[in-house]
């Protein structure tokens, strides 16, 4: 069954680019010119009717259905007029595309707990150290709409917490007992887990297994009944991974060789996750996989001058393995998946927890008394709405997936390199809408990175703390030495449309000024627009008097785009506070954000005003 996301995709063939650039017709009157010169004496008559006409007719049809079926099939072989969905599918695999699955939303959510005082410390108001907890990772939550949420790293009380705040007093007004205050990073979807029996094989095929859940935003871990873990890798010829250790309170990268290993291999027609194994047998692992650093020097032994020359850091690595089979063995998957702009939930709906998993490390009886009165005042609340979350590419999406799937490179070197980085983020971190690089006006040494983000009802909306955290986390990975970036919300500017036009007397004034309305809209594209891009006033004149019945504009052009910050009284809703000036942001008919922002309008329906003078 197709994916109902890839439906009404088709282009018709009179758009397609055409190769040969033939009818029918032509086809005829070349075949006739040709009948003519060297076969007049064997048949005179080439008239419709005649027998001539007929095979002039038959071959014309076989030039012309050829034709087609040439044009058509040269046409797949470009991304850009690719029709079909098979073509498109394999585009997108050869240019690296990985998903176009939807995308989780995050939010750092407040915990709360209540413990004992220390009464043993008469100088300052502390809890009591064995009753201070960790909360640990993978901890579920739930909004009050339904929507799951999970504790990304641990919430560690017995370290650190952000606020005390005394909640009892004995009888003779000395505080008791004292609420602690500390937020986590919770990322929406379920965990679950699967096992699966595989078969031996014999052939050292490539095996793999299907996740039995669409919209698979992360593969926690995998490992096999031997405890063997198996790691993500982007092609299987990767034999080692980065593998992140701390060591007093330090985090670091190791390289770590991986002969158990996978890789992710997304299907676009169902939306579900295949994992794909190695092939090797696995009964000896291979060993030296990090080869003599020394040998990558042996060119250049001997001589009294260095070229300049190009180096891998991959050289220092060598196996000619795949990677190991799990064949014959039974491998345990666990995943997390669920996502969408549905799960962009409002600032304090999440407030329930499903499955706490907590410890007390100070403690030597984990179930004392006190840890359960502890455990069972965990209390949490998210203060920010829930951001990143975003629904599945749309077709003109994941063909323009394609080009910045193929610029992508593993360092990130210039502008270019880091929106790609950006937009192509994987899921699991979230999702930033919009983005664009300015200098920074007061030095060389960073860059001002602005982003954007939207809500679940498509609505522009400031990232939180927790989706700069990950973003910042992810490009770090890639960026040069010395590369910095400040990341900041571009500010949202809401703006109205205010036009005078004159409808001619023979014209319905109610229905031109709808029509008019309707066209500003749809043919301006206001959502497509990007951080920095201004609004041409020149284009929205055009549009009005395009429309059948507007005779003149008599709006002064920089009246026409008008800064929005009332509140809307009907429903509740309120604009940016962000205020701008059309006059000193106008320029050769059009009208700038200021510095990093981004144009919004937010209502449409109320937000653009047509009327009759």
């Amino acid at each position: 069954m197709s994916n109902p996301r890839l439906k009404n995709r088709e282009k018709s063939y009179a758009s397609s680019n055409k190769v040969i650039n033939k009818t029918r017709e032509d086809f005829k009157n070349q075949l006739f010119s040709y009948a003519k010169s060297n076969f007049s004496d064997q048949i005179e008559d080439f008239s419709d009717a005649s027998l001539g006409g007929m095979l002039l007719d038959f071959a014309a049809i076989v030039g012309e259905s050829l034709s087609f079926y040439v044009e058509q099939q040269f046409n797949e072989l470009d991304y850009q007029t690719a029709t079909s969905e098979y073509s498109l599918i394999n585009h997108l695999r050869k240019a690296g595309v990985k998903s176009d699955n939807s995308s989780p939303s995050s939010a750092y959510v407040t915990f709360y707990i209540e413990v004992d005082i220390d009464i043993s410390n008469k100088k300052e108001i502390v809890p009591v150290t064995n009753q201070l907890p960790i909360i640990k990772k993978e901890t579920t939550l739930t909004s009050n709409s339904g929507i799951k949420f999970v504790l990304e790293e641990d919430v560690d009380f017995s370290k650190s917490y952000d606020k005390i705040t005394i909640s009892e007093f004995d009888d003779n007004d000395n505080p008791i007992k004292v609420i602690l205050e500390k937020q986590g990073l919770c990322v929406s979807g379920e965990i679950v887990s699967e096992s699966f029996q595989f078969n031996s094989d014999t052939d050292a095929n490539f095996l793999s297994y299907t996740l039995s859940n669409d919209d698979v935003t992360k593969v926690i871990k995998i490992h096999d009944e031997e405890q063997n873990e198996y790691y993500e890798v982007e092609y299987l010829t990767q034999n080692t991974v980065y593998v992140k250790n701390t060591q007093e309170k330090t985090d670091f990268f190791e390289v770590k060789p991986a002969p158990f290993r996978y890789v992710i291999e997304n299907n676009f027609d169902s939306g579900f996750s295949v994992i794909r194994f190695g092939n090797g047998k696995g009964k000896e692992l291979e060993e030296g996989i990090l080869t003599n650093p020394e040998e990558i020097s042996l060119p250049i032994l001997g001589r009294d001058y260095v070229s300049r020359t190009s180096l891998d850091p991959k050289d220092l690595l060598s196996s000619d393995s795949l990677g190991i089979s799990p064949a014959g063995k039974l491998v345990t998957f666990k995943y997390k998946f669920g996502s969408g702009s549905s799960h962009n939930v409002p600032a304090g709906s999440i407030e329930t927890l499903d499955n706490l998993i907590i410890a007390f490390p100070d403690s030597s009886d984990q179930n004392s008394i006190n840890n359960l009165i502890v455990s069972n005042s965990v209390a949490v609340y998210n203060l920010e709405p829930a951001v990143g979350g975003s629904d599945g590419l749309t077709f003109e999406e994941l063909r323009n997936q394609i080009p910045i799937a193929l610029k992508k490179q593993s360092r990130i070197v210039n502008h270019e390199d880091l929106l790609s980085r950006i937009y192509t983020m994987p899921a699991d971190f979230g999702r930033v809408h919009k983005a664009a690089i300015i200098e920074n006006p007061y030095t060389k040494v960073s860059k001002d990175l602005y982003i954007i983000c939207k809500d679940s009802d498509d609505k522009y909306v400031y990232a939180n703390d927790a989706l700069k955290v990950n973003l910042s986390k992810f490009i770090n990975e890639y960026r040069l030495i010395g590369d910095t970036f400040n990341i900041i919300d571009a500010p949202i500017f809401n703006f109205s449309i205010f036009l005078k036009i004159k409808v001619s007397s023979n014209y319905s004034v109610k229905n031109v000024l709808a029509q008019v309305t309707a066209k500003i809209y749809q043919q301006m594209r206001f959502e497509t627009f990007q951080i920095g891009q201004g609004i041409n006033v020149n284009d929205i004149i055009s549009i009005a008097l395009n429309v059948p019945g507007v005779s003149t504009i008599n709006s002064n052009f920089k009246n026409v785009i008008r800064s929005v910050t009332t509140t809307i009284a009907n429903n509740g809703s309120t604009y940016s506070d962000n205020l701008f000036s059309t006059y000193e942001n106008y320029e050769d008919g059009i009208v700038y954000p200021p510095r990093g922002g981004i144009f919004e309008l937010k209502y449409p329906e109320l937000d653009i005003e047509i009327i009759n003078s």
